[in-house]
């Protein structure tokens, strides 16, 4: 056996020669690892032998998954969109009021919670690699509930900015989460549709936080203001959700317990081998950070997710700014609503898109901004008098949640090997919380009611330079993929690799195996192939 010189890329995996006995072809060159660093696949499939499943098992598998994944995804991002709006609804049902807040107050309410978020979105990644993903997720969101809660006996500015702070230090591992269970259950092509159909979900949070500032307006209890009860219901319902995922969401399919049987999860793992990666690996590998970070992809994820987050302020200033059109608050808060129809059109449209395309999440990505440009033209150049056509300006840019969530998605898929799809899944909502942190500067006093300075950043920093980032994003991969077929036609790309392991005499064993149950990164691995 002879050993070659490592590259950097393949810092923490030998690279063998095998006999021609085990390869295809003699000399060939595979990966090793030992099987404390192989990917969760590997220890499942190791114990139990099973048949790739059949059209017909994959499809029951898929359904299943679905089945009990989906609605939970579902319902938490629509929670968490709510709770996003809770400020911004909060505004126009009374909390200015009751805690003596000035518009610059205010705009640093959003901003904190994006600090947190920012600030724990490492901390989060890393215990999300280490602890079962189900379980600390719902341990968030019980946190979540409480601080929501704790908004209520707030008077001050300063109370609010420390509970604020403290929001977004727990919910900075609900996106990650669910973007790891779905690169564990679901194939590429499969996550592109479910993505948008999800993000639908949460988008369509308007119409709820909509009506039921409606609604509480007609709660009359004193000094305790409709925005309390507004908290109250969405801290309770937050709650509720966490001690459910507790009990009923997975941590990965080696442990879901809805499939019942070893050998359903051993073939559910088998059904994702067109993603060419594994599954999860628990135990943290530098170098893969190290490639994460030294990735020219990695920071195209991050600058777009910065880019298109300086829009975001707009989030908490939707209600305020339907107001100044010159509607009532009851009629704010029921226009206000078909901002999440629109989102939520929108995103099904999408998916259904995604779903019967191939390669299609750049050309998506880049359209839905299409209708955010012209939305900040018309909202720059329009006259103030025009109230219709105001609206309509600010409803038609609720199609840019589309490239969120489709972007979002294709950073993860971009990424192979547990710790390196971590780190870029972290890195993206450290971007995600730096634009969010900035936006909400956007909206300063002076700039009323146009907000013309506003709208013309938000125009070239949040619409034109994303989408050219896409774009641009998916000629580099292009031009990646194109470079490993020609390895590939040549028959330099081998989809074996080797597990080192002690067997139960003490001897030292070199087993071959499929590359996927390697754990690793999508630059070791070439017959990865980045989708588009």
């Amino acid at each position: 056996m002879t050993t070659k010189q490592q590259s950097p890329i393949e810092s923490a995996v030998s690279v063998v020669e095998t006999p021609s006995s085990s390869a295809p072809e003699p000399a060939s060159r595979l990966a090793k690892r030992s099987d404390r660093y192989a990917d969760e696949s590997y220890r499942l499939l190791s114990s139990v032998k099973v048949e790739p499943p059949t059209a017909e098992e994959s499809l029951r598998i898929r359904r299943t998954a679905i089945r009990w994944i989906l609605p939970f995804i579902c319902v938490g991002y629509h929670l968490m969109y709510v709770d996003k709006q809770t400020l911004g609804s909060s505004a126009i049902l009374g909390i200015l009021n009751d805690a003596h807040l000035s518009a610059n107050q205010y705009n640093w309410l959003s901003s904190i919670f994006y600090v947190g978020y920012l600030l724990a979105e490492w901390p989060q990644n890393l215990a999300l690699q280490r602890f079962p993903v189900g379980k600390w997720l719902a341990g968030n969101l019980v946190v979540w509930g409480a601080i929501l809660l704790l908004h209520i006996p707030c008077r001050s500015f300063g109370a609010l900015f420390a509970v604020r702070f403290l929001l977004g230090l727990a919910e900075a591992c609900v996106v990650p989460s669910f973007l790891l269970i779905l690169s564990m259950f679901f194939t590429y092509d499969e996550q592109a549709w479910l993505m948008p159909s999800m993000w639908a979900a949460g988008n369509s949070s308007p119409i709820t936080s909509g009506l039921l500032s409606y609604g509480v307006l007609f709660i009359k209890t004193g000094s305790f203001s409709p925005w309390k009860w507004f908290m109250v219901i969405t801290g309770t319902l937050t709650i509720l959700y966490g001690v459910l995922v507790w009990f009923l969401f997975p941590d990965s399919p080696v442990t879901a317990h809805f499939f019942k049987k070893p050998a359903t999860r051993a073939q559910a793992v088998l059904r994702l081998s067109s993603n060419h990666s594994g599954i999860e690996q628990k135990r943290f590998q530098r170098y893969q950070l190290i490639e994460a970070l030294r990735d020219p992809k990695t920071w195209l994820f991050f600058f777009h997710a910065w880019s298109q987050e300086m829009a975001n302020g707009l989030t908490n200033q939707y209600s305020l700014i339907i107001q100044s059109f010159g509607f009532t608050t009851l009629q704010t808060t029921l226009l206000g609503c078909l901002t999440g129809l629109v989102s939520l059109v929108s995103l099904l449209a999408a998916a259904w898109t995604l779903a019967k395309t191939k390669n299609a999440r750049a050309w998506v990505a880049a359209a839905s901004y299409v209708p955010a440009i012209v939305s900040s033209i018309m909202l720059l150049t329009l006259p103030w008098t025009n109230r219709a056509g105001l609206l309509v300006a600010i409803y038609i840019r609720g199609t840019a949640g589309i490239a969120y969530s489709v972007v979002m998605i294709w950073a993860a898929n971009c990424s192979a090997g547990h710790t390196k799809k971590t780190a870029v899944i972290a890195l993206y909502h450290v971007g995600y919380g730096l634009g969010n942190i900035l936006s909400p500067q956007l909206f300063q006093p002076q700039y009323k009611p146009r907000y013309l300075v506003t709208w013309a950043v938000i125009l070239v920093v949040a619409c034109i330079l994303p989408t050219l980032i896409i774009l641009y994003l998916r000629w580099y991969l292009v031009k990646e993929n194109k470079r490993r077929d020609a390895l590939a036609s040549q028959n330099l790309i081998q989809e074996v690799g080797v597990v080192e392991h002690v067997d139960e005499t003490g001897e030292r064993v070199e087993e071959v195996v499929d590359a996927r149950q390697l754990d690793l990164t999508d630059r070791e691995n070439l017959a990865f192939r980045y989708v588009l």
